[in-house]
């Protein structure tokens, strides 16, 4: 079953580069519609209930987000594009949604549109994307899991915990969530929110931290009660940042 697909760009070559990486990549797209801006876009998702809208972030009179806002219909899927806009990346890397960067590169669209049509919904990634928009500061991040998707307040997590080519989260409720996102890709995210690498294997939110052991090198010891070790080339570094809170 095809997916029926809009493009959404203000620019007429962007459009046709999307268009002609669909139909070279053999995806099972049926484009029903293009728009060229934000007011376009809203009526066209309206009128055609897309299953999967290509959407540029910077239209000439407004921006993707506004479209995803303002538009009745809810049910595409979306898959984000950009330029290199460091604030929409992180936003992006935030609500865990697909994003591409132009030039768009065919088998980097392949492969986003292949995880769409594999999804049964809409992500709910992109309503926690839209929110953190709305309401810079109090962002939430969003962490699928086998068994579906969470959506996190930052504050709530006590620390990561890597595992291999996964990372276990630990919440303050007693939550332990397995993703296959990386420690490193965690640590990017939340070191504005007061975590610290203070182990090759262990993230932690310092502000959950209750007490530094001087035993075995260093260990802290969090709110819900783990231990966790801290490196000694770490060290001094996770007493000034603790010193500093």
């Amino acid at each position: 079953m095809n997916v029926r697909t809009l493009i959404v760009d203000d620019e007429a070559p962007a459009r046709a580069v999307l268009m002609e990486a669909l139909r070279s990549g053999d995806l099972p797209c049926e484009v029903v519609g293009q728009a060229d801006g934000r007011e376009s876009a809203i009526a066209k998702m309206d009128e055609l209930r897309p299953d999967l809208v290509l959407l540029d972030i910077h239209l000439g009179d407004g921006s993707g987000f506004d479209v995803l806002e303002r538009a009745v219909w809810k049910g595409a899927r979306v898959i984000f594009i950009t330029a290199h806009d460091r604030h929409a990346i992180r936003a992006f890397r935030y609500a865990a949604v697909d994003y591409l960067l132009k030039p768009v590169d065919p088998a980097q669209l392949a492969g986003a549109v292949r995880r769409v049509q594999a999804s049964s919904s809409v992500h709910p990634g992109v309503e926690a994307l839209l929110r953190n928009i709305a309401r810079p500061g109090e962002e939430r991040i969003v962490v699928p899991c086998a068994e579906g998707v969470h959506v996190l307040d930052p504050g709530q997590v006590v620390r990561c915990e890597a595992d291999g080519n996964y990372t276990r989260l630990h919440t303050l409720d007693g939550e332990r969530l397995v993703t296959a996102r990386t420690l490193k890709d965690f640590e990017e995210l939340l070191t504005p929110h007061r975590f610290g690498r203070v182990h090759i294997s262990h993230l932690v939110n310092l502000r959950h931290v209750r007490k530094f052991l001087n035993r075995d090198g260093g260990v802290l010891v969090l709110a819900d009660g783990a231990e966790v070790p801290v490196s000694q080339r770490r060290r001094q570094q996770v007493l000034t940042a603790l010193v500093g809170l």
